[in-house]
């Protein structure tokens, strides 16, 4: 079961659906939260809330990304909220900046690559046969825009005019991406 149809059951208050979301996450999210807080009972208790919220929101719920990055970006979030808690010294703040904080936007900038690509790949698909074509021999095969109008027997007007509507729809897929992940 993939992660949209997982969400719509547990928004329908399976909770099946939630063991299986609970199952497939939680591994992965304690070793993220446990390699930012360095702590095994802190990153158990930060992956522990993240799900109890999910699933008392269940209902009013509503994910923009992939929901692998959803949860990431929670326990993430719930990660800076007690790395804050813990700010009541100088040496903690060091540590913090020194060990933490580069570990934080690794994983972040790898999560927001994946978002980013699986948006483009999701763009791409769903361009009209002809404008994805176009847009795969000048991107992927990288042909001239004559070349693809002599391949394709259509004119260089034709070729330019696809890839600015190929091109206009992935800078909005791509900036909608980075607008979720500068908030």
């Amino acid at each position: 079961m993939n992660d949209t149809d997982l969400l719509l059951r547990i928004q329908c208050s399976d909770m099946k659906a939630f063991d299986l979301l609970y199952n497939q996450y939680w591994h992965p999210l304690f070793s993220f939260a446990n390699k930012l807080l360095r702590s095994y009972d802190d990153a158990q208790d930060i992956v522990q809330t993240v799900f109890v919220s999910i699933w008392e929101r269940r209902d009013t719920i509503t994910i923009q990304q992939s929901l692998e990055s959803y949860l990431f970006q929670a326990v993430r979030f719930q990660s800076i909220k007690k790395l804050e808690s813990l700010l009541s010294s100088p040496e903690q703040i060091d540590r913090i900046q020194e060990d933490l904080l580069p570990v934080f936007d690794g994983i972040l900038n790898r999560l927001q690559e994946q978002d980013l690509s699986r948006q483009i790949q999701k763009e791409i698909a769903g361009l009209s046969p002809r404008t994805r074509e176009i847009f795969l021999l000048s991107r992927q095969y990288k042909l001239s825009i004559g070349e693809i109008a002599l391949k394709l027997s259509i004119s260089e007007q034709t070729v330019k005019n696809q890839l600015h509507i190929a091109l206009k729809a992935l800078r909005h897929s791509i900036a909608l991406v980075l607008i979720f992940y500068a908030n």
